[in-house]
């Protein structure tokens, strides 16, 4: 018993099981895709990850679940860490998927003490970790674990983006409007020019599994143009995708969305959809055009008004620094990578070497500037 909750740690699953446990939680509560069934039963087919699994019960009711996996990492040329994941492998071509909003399934109302329980039952128990690993788990998230849990720490910050539809008012409410002068007038002037150089703008959605996978793989052909270290280029992230896309399709957990001027191709836009909300996953933008022409600008604005027009409540643009989010949309929670350590006299080297090195760089910073 720890905080008032028995908490199970177990070593190998049966899906059906655990499919049952985690729908019961997931009924009735407004979670990311990520911590949807949709989301992890597809990381389960896909990478058949050996879990060990942490679970809390109240009452004799199962309140939480974190799936972990164990990996090894080594950092510095020094730092060997055997490390618990929690919803990811460890492996980088793996874990190109990118996994937000991270954090365990529970029942809302025990959230903060059934998580911080599990974790305090993992520190006790006699499971070979040296760090336990929650990535882009929300800040507010992390506050309430780092204030209760001994030797945890944040690591990294990712700033996050999100419009919030339900707040564009009015009787015909319109995204644009909602925008800086500068970046409508980008907006419209690109819009004029898209339609005069190859025709009036238009949008489609996948229509089934088919279509959808198709689009997939045409976005995909923009974004290996765009970006060196695009998932598109790792066999195992398309796998996964294609098995969401196939699992998520019919149940509209998906959509995939191709923006034209004419015949041309401005982009195509990859959104997980829960409830009211929509989340921007992933984006092929068609760069073939002059700098007046601004396609994701469009494509986004075109995006954004289909939703708001359909009632959705947010448009998020999830985690990571993008000009075009903040045109688009505001600032919200970061997202962080939370660490709990073990005691050792490795990690405290780490730590030291990180101070001593932030010193060296403010002290240089403060010279150049002066």
């Amino acid at each position: 018993m720890v905080d008032g909750f028995e908490v199970e740690i177990t070593h190998g699953y049966k899906v059906e099981e655990l499919q049952q446990q985690w729908l019961a939680i997931q009924e009735g509560q407004n979670l990311p895709f990520f911590l949807t069934w949709s989301w992890i039963s597809c990381w389960l087919k896909s990478y058949t990850p050996e879990l060990i699994i942490v679970s809390a019960w109240h009452k004799k009711q199962i309140v939480a679940i974190g799936l972990f996996t164990c990996s090894t990492q080594i950092r510095h040329g020094f730092v060997k860490s055997r490390q618990y994941r929690l919803h990811q492998m460890g492996d980088s071509l793996l874990d190109q998927i990118w996994m937000e909003y991270n954090d365990f399934i529970c029942v809302e109302k025990f959230r903060v003490a059934a998580v911080n329980a599990c974790l305090k039952a993992l520190q006790k128990s006699n499971e070979n970790w040296n760090e336990i690993i929650l990535s882009m788990i929300t800040r507010s998230r992390a506050d309430q674990i780092l204030s209760d849990i001994r030797n945890s720490r944040v690591s990294l910050v990712s700033p996050c983006y999100s419009k919030n539809l339900a707040c564009i008012q009015g009787e015909n409410p319109q995204y644009i409007d909602t925008l800086s002068s500068n970046t409508r007038y980008q907006i419209r002037r690109s819009i004029r020019l898209f339609e005069e150089l190859h025709g009036p703008i238009q949008y489609e959605f996948a229509k089934d599994v088919d279509e959808a996978i198709a689009f997939f793989h045409e976005a995909g052909k923009y974004h290996v143009l765009r970006w060196e270290s695009s998932g598109f280029n790792n066999k195992e992230f398309v796998l996964f995708h294609e098995n969401l896309i196939k699992s998520s399709k019919e149940n509209n957990a998906v959509d995939l969305m191709k923006i034209s001027s004419g015949e041309v191709t401005i982009a195509i836009l990859y959104f997980h959809i829960v409830d009211g909300d929509v989340y921007f996953y992933l984006q092929g933008i068609n760069y073939a055009f002059n700098g007046q022409l601004k396609p994701g600008l469009v494509a986004h604005t075109m995006a954004a008004q289909y939703y708001l027009d359909k009632g959705m409540r947010k448009y998020d643009f999830m985690g990571g620094y993008s000009q075009y989010k903040c045109q688009l949309s505001d600032p919200v929670e970061d997202l962080v990578i939370l660490s709990v350590q073990k005691p050792s006299v490795v990690f405290a080297i780490e730590k030291m070497c990180q101070k001593i090195k932030c010193l060296v760089t403010n002290v240089r910073d403060t010279v150049v500037k002066k």
